[in-house]
């Protein structure tokens, strides 16, 4: 019965990954109070490791590894945040008159025309702050698993 459950789960994820209709992947939001909840979030989440960082600095939990590479996780996190907040910004200054060909081709090109394309195009390369953050979450995480239990069972 088992085996017969799990080769059914099988099946069914095999034909949903096989014949995707659309990738459902991008996610637009209604302007402009889906830009300003999102942009809320970006701050929100900063600031939540921000004080993170904070109660970790304050509690001396610094003194482990564990903690630092944790420590160090939320300081890309945070910059991480910032970046994406920014972007968001420059996103929405930009004009049909930045690009050349139409909005959601691949062939899509942004026109360098002065600071405000610049700053969008930079702040799309957020992979370079979020992968080491992920990274040294991981690391974190990682050395904190091999700590021995504090306290007796």
């Amino acid at each position: 019965m088992r085996r017969l459950s799990l080769m059914t789960c099988l099946t069914g994820l095999i034909l949903v990954l096989c014949q995707p209709r659309s990738a459902l992947a991008f996610i637009s939001h209604g302007h402009p109070e889906g830009l300003y909840v999102h942009q809320i979030a970006h701050l929100l989440f900063a600031g939540a490791l921000i004080f993170l960082i904070y109660r970790m600095d304050r509690e001396g939990l610094r003194k482990t590894k564990g903690f630092r590479f944790l420590t160090w996780s939320c300081v890309w996190l945070v910059l991480w945040n910032l970046d994406a907040f920014v972007g968001h910004w420059a996103e929405v200054l930009l004009s049909a008159r930045d690009f050349i060909g139409q909005a959601g081709e691949f062939s899509q090109r942004l026109l360098m025309s002065g600071p405000v394309p610049w700053v969008y195009y930079f702040s799309k390369l957020d992979h370079l702050l979020l992968v080491p953050g992920f990274y040294l979450l991981y690391r974190g995480l990682k050395n904190l698993e091999r700590l021995p239990p504090e306290g007796g069972p």
